[in-house]
């Protein structure tokens, strides 16, 4: 059946209004108190912001008045997927993540194996990414354009051309057919050729510019019979990132230059993170004739203040001012020194934010060389903590002091056979082989026969613990070299890590106190300019505080300047763009 074309009521938000937490969370409370909770349908693009906004709404004095818990919220507040799922009849979901599902795949085409995916879950094999952004971008019955006209081919390597690709295809559509699974496309596919017209009340999407066209499509048949146009869409256009994938910026830009609501207190970005975004951003703005009423954060209470981050002098309401630096490629400066200290003299966390590799390679090194703990969004750290703990401990047990069973156990995890007798090697802490019940010395642990004598010991863990799995010798000594780093500059073993790394794409969202934003550009096709804007511009505004702009002049390849596609029609009317919303919806 032909769904009519709901439009949506678009709320407009830059970066840390409130969106979420904010305008979506008091729609909700509106809809609950005037309509049936049944019917109120809440949708996202992730498991975890979906419960999140669960987190935030079972907080709601009516909803606890009620005695709603949790669960009720699941199938109401959730991802555009799982509302999909459950309108249809249900089948198994093939995860690519699986290695049960990939080695079976393999068995049956070793060419899956050429990616070398080991079930990362952060990594996403590329066979299955250019699948998701054929089916984002409608593609899915033509693969082959898809590839053709894609943004990077780069991104499907080792694959190199079509027929690789076409040849894995059929395999996996073989494979789901005869395990009777579909995937996240096929799921939606099949929501999208369904008759059914469903009872909802009022439908809120959030970050709804990150929405492909298949999802689109889905979202409308939801929203045909919603009460009072109660379909509302939050979101940020200039935010939109994700267009590789099917996203559509120019649609979002068009339908949110008059929002139903535009939000534009910020709670988040300082004014010179503000300024700097602003300025970044502009050049859309002016193409579309719009602008955003945008304004910098002042200090919380609630907020900075039980986090000790209001400086002295300063007190709630007052404007947090913040700061813009130029690094260039991390070489000594006053705005490098102004960083390191700021890095090891404060509490406050750090992102360094990039496009793609190996732009992180350089970061990494520089990390390792002044000896801070890092770990990439969403990992644990470079070196865990238990690691630096043991390395840490190891010296005043040497010397006689006493460690608990626990602790223990971890020096046995990476101790080798300068410090194990033969066989000792599996020992288990457990009551089966020696209980430890109480704090041992290294002398008791010696006498039990479950560490070589003292004179074969040495004072430095380093040069007793064996060697780290898969790293050659070079690698070792590098990683022993940076863990001694670390150590001397001291670290709290209970905190959180302070400095993270991670890529434009992976870190929307999220937020930081400050940010270095590497502006290297790697990629070589050329691309529209705007892309390169938003991608700018979504990464400095994950910063509260301060932000350095980290280039490098040698190369010239700057994101936002280099390799673009320029707008022939910048300035032009927004009425002489003309309007997507067919398109997308068809």
């Amino acid at each position: 059946m032909n769904n009519k074309i709901i439009k949506p009521r678009f709320v407009a938000g830059p970066p840390g209004t409130g969106k979420t937490h904010g305008f979506l969370v008091e729609k909700y409370r509106e809809g609950f108190l005037n309509y049936d909770p049944d019917k109120i349908i809440l949708l996202s693009h992730t498991n975890t912001a979906a419960s999140q906004i669960i987190k935030a709404i079972l907080q709601m004095k009516e909803v606890k008045e009620q005695g709603l818990k949790a669960d009720y919220f699941e199938d109401r507040i959730c991802t555009i997927h799982h509302f999909c799922r459950n309108k249809i009849m249900r089948k198994e979901v093939f995860d690519d993540k699986k290695n049960d599902d990939y080695n079976k795949l393999c068995a049956k085409e070793s060419g899956f194996r050429l990616a070398r995916f080991k079930g990362d879950p952060y990594k996403k094999h590329p066979f299955f990414k250019f699948i998701s952004h054929a089916h984002g971008r409608d593609l899915s019955n033509d693969l082959e354009s898809h590839y053709k006209t894609c943004a990077d081919r780069r991104e499907y390597k080792p694959y190199n051309n079509f027929n690789q690709l076409d040849k894995l295809n059929k395999v996996y559509t073989k494979y789901k057919k005869d395990t009777r699974q579909h995937d996240f496309a096929d799921m939606l596919n099949e929501f999208n050729s369904l008759d059914n017209v469903f009872d909802i009340e009022m439908l809120i999407v959030d970050e709804a510019q990150d929405c492909n066209r298949p999802q689109l499509r889905a979202i409308n048949k939801i929203a045909q019979n919603v009460k009072d146009e109660h379909f509302y869409m939050v979101g940020d256009p200039d935010q939109t990132i994700f267009e590789f994938a099917g996203s559509d910026a120019h649609y979002f830009h068009l339908i949110s230059a008059k929002p139903y609501r535009e939000l534009g207190q910020g709670k988040r970005c300082s004014k010179a993170v503000n300024d700097y975004c602003k300025e970044i951003i502009a050049p859309i703005w002016i193409e579309y004739g719009y602008t955003r009423k945008w304004h910098p954060a002042t200090y919380d209470n609630d907020y900075h203040g039980k986090r000790n981050l209001i400086p002295e002098g300063c007190k709630h309401g007052d404007l947090i001012e913040g700061n813009k630096y130029a690094l260039n490629d991390l070489r000594p400066s006053k705005s490098l020194s102004i960083l390191l200290d700021k890095m090891k003299n404060t509490n406050q966390n750090f992102l360094f934010c990039y496009r793609g590799k190996p732009t992180d390679l350089r970061i990494v090194d520089f990390l390792k060389q002044n000896g801070f703990e890092f770990s990439y969004v969403g990992n644990s750290g470079h070196v865990s903590k238990k690691e630096l703990r043991c390395h840490n401990e190891w010296a005043s047990f040497y010397e006689g002091s006493p460690k608990s069973r626990t602790q223990i156990k971890q020096f046995w995890k990476y101790l080798g056979s300068k410090a194990i007798p033969r066989g000792k090697g599996t020992f288990a802490f457990d009551e089966g082989n020696f209980k430890i019940n109480k704090d041992y010395t290294i002398d008791e642990l010696i006498k039990e026969g479950l560490l070589k004598d003292k004179q074969h010991l040495h004072s430095s863990f380093d040069l007793i613990r064996k060697r780290s799995k898969g790293k050659d010798e070079k690698q070792h000594d590098d990683r022993m070299i940076y863990i001694k780093n670390v150590i001397r500059n001291g670290f709290d073993y209970d905190s959180k890590i302070r400095i993270e790394l991670g890529n434009i794409h992976k870190v929307k969202g999220m937020t930081y106190d400050n940010v270095i934003g590497d502006l290297t550009l790697t990629r070589h096709k050329p691309e529209p300019e705007n892309v390169q804007y938003r991608l700018k511009y979504t990464m400095f505004s994950r910063a509260i505080f301060d932000i350095w702009v980290l280039a490098t002049e040698e190369t010239g390849k700057e994101l936002g300047k280099y390799g673009c596609i320029p707008k022939a029609n910048r300035g032009i009317p927004l009425q002489r763009h003309g309007d997507s919303t067919s398109r997308l919806y068809k």
